[in-house]
Formats: structure tokens, sequence, C-alpha cells
């Protein structure tokens, strides 16, 4: 059956970048920046195929191939063939009410999308790594070719600290696959009783939203340190170029099932786009992606947008009030 293994594996559903690519016969293509980029030469074109995707990142221990594509079939199975429903769902304008069965999906779709990315395995890889080398540096002044860790002894004989994290990291990334599923369900069931859903669209347009490899968001502004299964959280996901999904935790009785909408226009709508693209790049791993004139436009005016209000200059304040006027006239 090892036809079936799927090696390339998307942590970012095609089903869902497809909707800010460009399609060229039955292919789709999507602007990409690294997000570490400030020129505009920088920006290049990929095959929705070619990003957000890494190898083997869900693949369980197993003998069979059934056995080792569980994690990416339940994916496929429970959300990704169910995306496109969801998606012309959220973007009706005419769709005011809905299913309790489409509200669970839409919820626990969000979710799993914020939880099955490379950003928690990566920052967990990367606590270990310093971990690691406080562990590794302790032991060369001990002469020891070992550390305890709990009742267990852990040789590091003849392996370099990179040779080491590398196999620690290969070897625990399933169960952490499953831990962070494990997260999702419990945060599913949470939101499941709180949650509201807006759904706003941009009506300039000059305007659009951009997303990244990690392109759920979850924000807090109330608390003084973020925590995932704070019950405060907003969480919000850019649909398309021009419509955000957002989940409210403030269920109102007898109104679970409506999709609240409202439109954006003028100031309000050049801030919020402003607001949820940098968002988007403080949030991605390697790229941010969408059209290749939201991307030059994102660029234009990152070194004010990304600055807070109070330290900009009154130079900076001038340029962004520029650039706020022009999108309040629909300029560009």
């Amino acid at each position: 059956m090892a036809e079936n293994l799927v090696k390339r594996q998307h942590y970012v559903p095609r089903t869902y970048l497809k909707r800010f690519a460009r399609q060229e016969g039955q292919e789709f293509f999507i602007s990409a920046l690294p997000n570490s980029a400030t020129e505009k030469e920088k920006i290049f074109e990929v095959n929705i195929k070619n990003i957000a995707l890494e190898k083997d990142f869900y693949t369980m221990p197993g003998k069979t191939a059934e056995q080792k594509m569980a994690i990416e079939k339940f994916y496929a199975d429970e959300f990704e063939q169910h995306y496109t429903s969801i998606y012309e769902l959220l973007t009706d304008p005419q769709k005011i009410n809905i299913t309790s069965e489409e509200r669970e999906l839409i919820i626990s779709t969000v979710i799993t999308m914020y939880y099955r990315t490379t950003k928690w395995v990566n920052t967990s890889n990367s606590f270990m790594g310093r971990v690691f080398y406080q562990t590794f540096q302790l032991c060369k002044q001990a002469g020891k070719d070992y550390f305890t860790f709990g009742d267990q002894k852990i040789s590091i004989a003849g392996k370099t600290l990179e040779q080491f994290t590398k196999e620690y990291n290969e070897e625990r990334q399933p169960q952490m696959i499953l831990t962070q599923l494990e997260a999702a369900f419990k945060l599913i069931n949470l939101r499941k009783q709180i949650d509201s859903m807006t759904v706003v669209k941009l009506t300039e347009p000059n305007l659009e939203y951009i997303i990244s490899d990690n392109p759920v968001i979850a924000s807090n502004p109330t608390a003084t340190r973020f925590a995932p299964f704070d019950p405060t959280n907003l969480f919000y996901l850019p649909l398309d170029p021009k419509h955000m999904l957002i989940l409210i935790p403030e269920k109102m009785d007898g109104l679970e099932n409506r999709i609240f909408r409202r439109t954006s226009s003028g100031f309000m709508a050049g801030m919020e786009k402003l607001t949820s693209n940098y968002q988007q790049m403080q949030n991605s791993e390697r790229f941010i992606l969408g059209t290749k004139k939201e991307l030059e436009s994102y660029l234009a005016t990152k070194n004010i947008t990304e600055k807070p209000t109070a330290e900009m200059n009154e130079e900076d304040k001038a340029e962004l009030k520029k650039f706020m006027d022009k999108l309040n006239n629909n300029g560009q």
C-alpha cells in the first residue's frame, strides 16, 4: 500500500489557499514574500501545491500506510473536504441563519487550522534546543557523556548537539502532533459553548487581506499575558482577500446559529486591513501570502504600520495619515 503514502503534507490546506490564489487551468498560483524581506523583488509566485507543507509532518508510526496516514486522512476527511461548502456559506451575504451542525463545523475548522500548523512544533523544538545547549555545556564541564532525565539515563556519547537535538525532535514529533490535536478538541468544546461569529467584508476596491503560513490569528487586547485557552480570546481567519471571519466569545441565547455580517469601508476598512496584515506577518513562520499587488502595498507601508503609534516620529505620523487619506478616498 506504499502508493497511499503522502510524503508532502500541507499544514495549511490547499482548499483554503486557493481562495487567495490565481487560477490557471486546473492549477492555482499564489504570491509569496519571505517574512524578513523588505524589497518587492523578493515576491515570487508559487503553485499552492508547493507552499505551506512539510515532508512527513503528520506521519505516524505504524506498519501500514493506513496507520501512518491516520492524521493526514483525518484532517482531509473531517475538515478539508467540507471547506468549500463552509466558504460559500460564510461569504454568501444572504445567508444569515445556519444549522447547529454547520456552526460546529465552522468553529472546528478554525480551531484545527489554528493548531495544525508548524508553529507549535517549531516553538517547542526551539525551546528544547536551548535546553539541550545548556545540558551539553554542563556535561562538558562535568566530563560526562550522559545526563539524567527523571529516572532515565540518556547518553550523548559520540553525538554533536545538532545530531542529538535533531534525533530527539524527530522521535517525539508524532506525539506532539497528537497532543496538538487533543488540545484542538478541548478548545473546540469550549468555543462551541461561547462563540458567536461575524463576517466582515471590505467594500473598498483597492483593499485586500493577505494571509501567511499560519493564518489563524488569536488575539486578546485585554489580557496581560496571552493564553490559547483564555475564553476571552478572539479568533480571526481571512476567508479570501475581501472577507474576514471572526469568532467572538459573546454567544447570545437564541442567536447561536446566526452569522452577523457587516461591511467595512473608508478609513475603518483601511485600518482593519492594515491591522490584519500586520498580524499575519507577526504570526507567520516563513512567508506571507496573497496577491502580488497587495504584498507590494504591504511593503510600501511596512516601515510605518509596523511601528506602535507611540514610537512614531512626526514624519511617520504624517506619512500614515497621508496613506490613510488615500484609502479613504479610494486612491492607491
